[in-house]
């Protein structure tokens, strides 16, 4: 996440850079209509329309990256969510078990004869 705030500050520091490089480039171009009117015009539709392109594709790529952040935590609460039930089904699974071995024991135990004390033979001085 990290990265991608690196990466959106970048581009939006890039547009503003483009924004100042776009207004930069006008006041030139107009102490120069005066030689070669086409060819100024053209440069500078191009130049804008440059402009226009890269603060297009930023915010689209903005955009991507804030759709991208909001995926990964949509998937980190699911992942979240997903362990937590198995972690819960593991837990009762486990308590079943312990039961279903408990209940075995004890029935092991009481059926022996030789376990219960009133069968033992006792020796009497």
């Amino acid at each position: 996440m990290n990265t991608i705030l690196k990466t959106a500050v970048a581009l939006t520091s890039m547009f503003v850079l483009l924004g100042h490089a776009e207004t930069g480039s006008k006041e030139p171009a107009e102490s120069i209509t005066s030689t070669a009117p086409g060819v100024v015009g053209k440069v500078e539709k191009a130049v804008v329309r440059g402009a226009k392109a890269a603060a297009s594709g930023i915010e689209h790529g903005v955009k991507a990256a804030a759709r991208g952040v909001e995926r990964g935590a949509k998937a980190a609460a699911s992942g979240i969510e997903r362990g937590a039930k198995a972690t819960a089904r593991g837990v009762e699974h486990g308590a079943k078990a312990t039961a279903s071995a408990a209940s075995r024991v004890a029935g092991k135990v009481g059926s022996s004869p030789a376990s219960s004390p009133a069968s033992s033979p006792t020796t009497e001085k």
